[in-house]
């Protein structure tokens, strides 16, 4: 029998339905907007052959509008909207495809092609990107045996990884064969490739399958394997065949033509990989059956037959189980010993590695054995916590909790720079040097502060979890990166009544253009006070042209960080630049953030280039990005710097904790903040850490900026800068930054449980 491919045109159904229940094996697609085929699919109703309907083509259509833009929350009405304009002009009852199953004489209404395949393979990515998806949809597969080989197509076919896949197997179903083949008893006698179809099919009527319902012959193995004509050979053949003569022929045929072939065997989780094509002189089957050919097999007597059966399978690598019933074959047992747990874990495996072929990721030759059985029998139990101290296992809860609120801190860039260990009654809070925060001098000075902000808001929390927290910093010198040691004791006077607690989950960032409303006496004081009770230096400046100038300075130091090559690269790493990327890494700060109109957004996106930003730093240019800053300055109440004596990596920390105390009361006060720590920052690479990143001329510019700075703010030379921020009344910040799960930065091991 030829090969069975789909016909070009829409089959007559009548003809289908003649041998619907054992021949059938691709579904009938009607296009309504298509007169004939229209008229076609209402003979085929009104002749009462359709037993079901199913028409869930309104869901898809909402799943398709929401799943183009996820991060949008539709509202029922704009739903609707955008399926009308999906819909262009057609009722839902043309539009689309409407796919009848001869064998079930079911009618599924469903989305044309292009969409249905977007939709079905949404939730591929990003495990295999869009681009991914398109190349995999391009190749063929030429897949022999459907018993092992029917997990591997299904699974193939579930993740979209060909553009044809071709089916051979010559046998039908029998009961013995559904321990491993996933079907109905209803399919008992039917050919196995046309079962396999007919399973790909109802999950992808648009899929395109040729069936060799012969089998692989070496009659069909050219047609099997070249297809019909130039341009149609298989890109990758897959044997799962149990005639030991096939196997041999495909390889001989695969090998001339430089085709890789890949081979499950469901025995220990083998998977077996010949890449003729980078390696056409390769011996077949890696040599393990010498110079034994095709044409051979079937002149050896069987016990050489069964040899070679147990050569490809491996002498030293196959299961005992499965040796000692190769031995037993037609004497007690009728055929080989295979598991449906085997063979599905097959399926996935050998999908895998079609993927690492059609994508050209590094794939040898060889054997690979994902031996579940084997690695279960290796697992060995952790040991136990010991659960004789109930105390010890609250005071991880209570201490996860303050931790929970420790990480709510700033940070620079949101990198947050953290790590904290429970143990023997201590809370030791480290910089974690992995952290972006930590790769640079400079990035340990910021880490400092941003640490000093998770200790403020620690012991605020434990206050009003009536708790005393005794913070001990830079304890011991054995690891420079151990911060701070935390104990806790019961507090005198039982937990704190502290306003600022409630406003450390509310506190953020405020990049909004506020008011030019002057700041309030009240506030001014109450902010100074907050600053001062701290040991650190508020000052405020809120001159309108000292403003100005500090926009200009503001703007001009923006402008550096973002056209200088060795702060590029770590500021746009920085930016998340979508909602999924953010929730993925859960720091670093949305781009909708930081640009505040539009033109702030388009320039950020132009800006992810280096040789644009190259080309402005070698003209001078971007004045553009200056523009948001003095226009972020002249809307605001006034502008603030908070300094703290002293420049050890203690004056950092207690310069973090005011920062907090800072922040947290202008956040009661109802007062926005908006940190512009980068004037600052540049100015503390020049003068402390000898113009890091800077070239001669932008150190002399950024000198001359200190001298302008200087008009607004007097700093002393002990003294270290630890926030410049502005000030303004304007509405709730939109977005919020987020935070790493607590459980990424707090650990607190357990005692392993004692032997009695």
């Amino acid at each position: 029998m030829p090969a069975r491919r789909l016909p070009k045109t829409l089959a007559p159904w009548r003809e289908v339905l003649d041998s619907a229940e054992r021949e059938s094996w691709f579904p009938l697609i009607f296009d309504r907007s298509v007169p004939a085929e229209a008229e076609a699919m209402d003979e085929l109703m009104n002749d009462g052959e359709v037993m079901y309907i199913h028409d869930m083509l309104e869901a898809q259509l909402k799943d398709l509008v929401r799943s183009r833009t996820p991060s949008k929350n539709y509202t029922d009405d704009e739903v609707a909207q955008e399926i009308e304009r999906t819909l262009a002009g057609q009722t839902p009852q043309d539009y689309g495809r409407w796919a009848f199953y001869p064998w079930s004489r079911r009618m599924v209404h469903l989305l044309p092609p292009d969409p249905f395949i977007e939709l079905r393979s949404d939730r591929n990515r990003n495990k295999i990107t869009s681009e991914e998806q398109i190349r995999l949809r391009k190749i063929k597969i030429a897949l022999a045996g459907l018993s092992v080989g029917n997990a591997v197509a299904v699974t193939l076919a579930l993740e979209g990884v060909f553009g044809e896949l071709r089916l051979a197997d010559f046998d039908t179903l029998d009961l013995s064969n559904m321990n491993r083949i996933r079907c109905a008893v209803h399919h008992l006698g039917l050919n196995k490739a046309i079962i396999a179809a007919r399973q790909i099919y109802e999950q992808n009527p648009y899929a395109n399958l040729v069936l060799f319902t012969d089998g692989v012959t070496p009659e069909n193995i050219g047609e099997f394997i070249d297809g019909t004509g130039p341009g149609d050979r298989a890109d990758i053949v897959i044997d799962e065949c149990d005639s030991i003569q096939i196997k041999l022929k495909l390889r001989e045929e695969a090998r001339a033509r430089r085709l890789p072939v890949l081979m499950e065997t469901s025995d220990r989780g083998m998977l077996d990989i010949e890449r003729f094509d980078l390696e056409p002189e390769r011996p077949i089957l890696h040599g393990l059956v010498g110079n034994v050919t095709s044409d051979q097999v079937n002149t050896l007597p069987p016990p050489a037959r069964l040899g070679l059966i147990l050569q490809i399978a491996g002498l030293h690598t196959i299961s005992p189980r499965l040796a000692a019933s190769l031995l037993e074959l037609n004497l007690t047992l009728k055929g080989f010993s295979q598991l449906g747990s085997d063979v599905t874990l097959g399926g996935a495996t050998t999908t895998t590695a079609v993927r690492r072929l059609a994508l050209g990721m590094p794939l040898a030759s060889g054997r690979v054995y994902i031996d579940v059985s084997g690695q279960l029998a290796e697992v060995t139990s952790p040991p136990l916590p010991d659960l004789s101290h109930p105390r010890r296992l609250r005071d991880i809860t209570e201490v996860r909790e303050l931790v929970q609120y420790a990480i709510m801190a700033p940070s620079h860039g949101n990198d947050q720079p953290w790590r904290f260990e429970y143990g023997d009654s201590v809370l030791r809070v480290f910089h974690d040097t992995e952290r972006a925060a930590g790769r640079e001098e400079i990035g340990r000075h910021w880490a400092l502060v941003a640490i000093g902000g998770a200790l403020a808001n620690l012991q605020i929390a434990a206050g009003v979890k009536g708790r005393e927290a005794t913070i001990q910093l830079f304890p011991g010198k054995q690891d420079p990166s151990l911060v701070a040691e935390v104990r806790f004791a019961l507090r005198a006077g039982g937990p704190a009544d502290d306003p600022l607690f409630e406003e450390i989950p509310r506190r953020n960032t405020n990049r909004a253009l506020g008011t030019r409303a002057h700041l309030s006496p009240v506030h001014v004081q109450a902010l100074s006070a907050a600053a001062r009770d701290s040991g650190a230096k508020l000052q405020l400046c809120t001159d309108r042209g000292l403003l100005g100038e500090l926009g200009q300075l503001l703007g001009e130091a923006e402008r550096l960080r973002l056209l200088t090559p060795t702060l590029h690269g770590p500021t746009m790493r920085q930016i998340r630049w979508s909602e999924a990327e953010a929730h993925d890494t859960q720091d670093g700060i949305r781009v909708e953030a930081l640009a505040v109109t539009p033109m702030d957004f388009a320039a950020f996106q132009l800006l992810r280039s280096t040789d644009v930003a190259k080309v402005l730093r070698d003209t001078n240019g971007g004045r553009l990005l200056m523009m948001s800053s003095v226009q972020a300055l002249a809307s605001s109440a006034a502008v603030g710097l908070l300094t703290i004596p002293g420049q050890s990596p203690t004056a950092l920390v207690r310069g973090g904790q005011a920062m907090q105390q800072l922040w947290l009361t202008a956040s009661a006060l109802g007062v926005a903040i908006h940190p512009i720590n980068t004037l600052i920052d540049m100015f503390a690479r020049v003068e402390r850490f000898h113009g890091a990143g800077f070239d001669k001329r932008e150190i002399q510019r950024f000198l001359e900026m200190r001298e302008r700075f200087t008009r607004a703010f007097t700093v002393a030379l002990a003294d270290v800068e630890i926030l410049l921020f502005r000030l303004s009344y304007a509405d709730p910040a939109p977005l919020r930054t987020l935070r790493r799960p607590v459980d990424d930065v707090f650990s607190a091991p357990l005692p392993d449980k004692k032997s009695p």
